[in-house]
């Protein structure tokens, strides 16, 4: 362009001199400047002009080489930079993946300010140095990271959140990852790991609040949810029973959801609250209606170990079970208990026997004893019970069972039915 400009403007000067020539007319120039009056003519003054114009366009390309030259020699030189750096980051990288993490947070920091991925390695180097236990260290590189990109603050926080609940600073990521629940609602892995942290400070009543949006945007499997779901209501019961307040507990139990009452890891849990917080009744009513629609060993056993005095009805439905589970031990066990209860020493006698026989317990032993000793005025049958239960908690089962089997000889096993006392 320049040489264009050039070209047009000696162009110009040459056919306007010729032109004068012609005319036998070189013009009259005169320049007054600082008091100074300098005279000349057209043609002087055109070549003057020519040749500041060439002056200056070579002062102008000398410049631009000039320019040129050091933009080169300075790009070169941070290209290199940047190289290092990025060899820096490899190498660190290699160091941490490999254990040696002092090593690591020193090679990654070596070339940091000639980087172009300096959140990456001031989130390493956080990393490395809570490996190394040196918390400050780590925050003080997530605080540069957060200056590097501030626009990264999800990404940053949930590097501090996870390096926090590594080294069991629940509390303190708790407020982390709170923080970040308020900038993103919705996001999955902020509120899988907010969920973690309630649980692991046991704060049920806001995982509670937490599990809609866990449902909706936690994307976690079914049975990951369900479970989730069983810890927040058991952990809720728990809470509840501390108070030793049987009304709100059974209150809880009302309005919690329809699937979990048919779980037995829930139903068992709320029974031995109950327990706890001494409303024995309604535990075994619960655990009653419970198994009466679904089976379960954990919860026979469970039942079996309640001492509470039921109606002829509940009874009732208890022996009812027989029928499908005659040779339960748990049951009968649990039927000769209620028995006692109710006074019925013949029926209790019969069901404690059979439940001997199938599965020797201890306290299968303990309750047929204390019952002969004390209501049927057995007393020599009672010693030998007592004794063979002994031989049991002692864990010299071969003696007990021979035991059993000398005292069984010739008998065959008690008919598992209802007898009247």
């Amino acid at each position: 362009m320049n040489r264009l400009l050039y070209v047009l403007l000696l162009s110009a000067i040459t056919i306007s001199g010729f032109v004068m020539y012609q005319h036998h007319d070189l013009g009259f120039i005169s320049l007054r400047f600082a008091g100074n009056t300098f005279e000349t003519n057209f043609v002087v003054f055109a070549a003057a002009i020519l040749s500041l114009a060439f002056v200056i366009m070579l002062l102008a390309r000398t410049w631009q080489s000039i320019k040129s030259a050091f933009s080169y020699l300075i790009n070169k030189r941070r290209q290199q930079l940047e190289n290092k750096a990025h060899t820096s980051l490899s190498q660190g990288l290699i160091e941490y993946a490999e254990g040696r993490f002092e090593q690591a947070e020193k090679v990654l920091l070596q070339q940091v300010k000639y980087s172009n991925n300096r959140l990456l390695i001031y989130l390493s180097a956080a990393r490395a140095a809570q490996q190394q236990g040196a918390h400050e260290r780590r925050d003080e590189y997530l605080r540069k990271a957060h200056i590097e990109a501030p626009q990264a603050d999800i990404a940053i926080g949930l590097t501090k959140a996870e390096l926090q609940l590594a080294h069991d600073q629940n509390e303190q990521a708790l407020a982390t990852l709170t923080q970040l629940h308020k900038l993103t609602p919705n996001h999955t892995y902020v509120l899988g790991l907010l969920a973690s942290t309630y649980k692991l400070l046991q704060d049920w009543d806001n995982l509670s609040a937490l599990l809609p949006a866990l449902k909706k945007h936690g994307k976690l499997s079914a049975e990951h949810y369900l479970a989730l779901e069983i810890a927040v209501h058991n952990g809720l019961m728990t809470k509840l029973s501390a108070n030793n307040d049987s009304k709100l507990l059974i209150q809880h139990w009302k309005h919690a959801p329809h699937h979990l009452k048919a779980l037995p890891d829930v139903v068992e849990h709320y029974v031995k609250r109950l327990i706890q917080v001494d409303a024995a009744g309604e535990a075994e009513n619960i655990l009653r209606l419970y198994l009466s629609k679904n089976w379960q060993e954990s919860s026979i056993i469970l039942y079996s170990k309640l001492d509470v005095m039921i109606d002829n009805k509940q009874l009732e439905m208890a022996e009812a079970w027989l029928k499908d589970h005659q040779h339960n031990a748990w049951l009968l066990l649990a039927l000769g208990k209620m028995c006692i209860l109710r006074s019925l020493w013949g029926k209790a006698k019969n069901y404690l026997e059979a439940s001997i026989a199938i599965s020797p317990m201890p306290e299968s032993y303990l309750k047929l004893a204390q019952l002969l000793e004390q209501q049927m005025d057995e007393i020599a049958a009672a010693q030998e019970y007592y004794r063979q239960g002994l031989h049991l908690l002692a864990g010299n089962y071969s003696e007990c069972a021979a035991d059993i089997k000398n005292l069984n000889t010739g008998m065959k096993m008690p008919e598992l039915k209802i007898v009247k006392n």
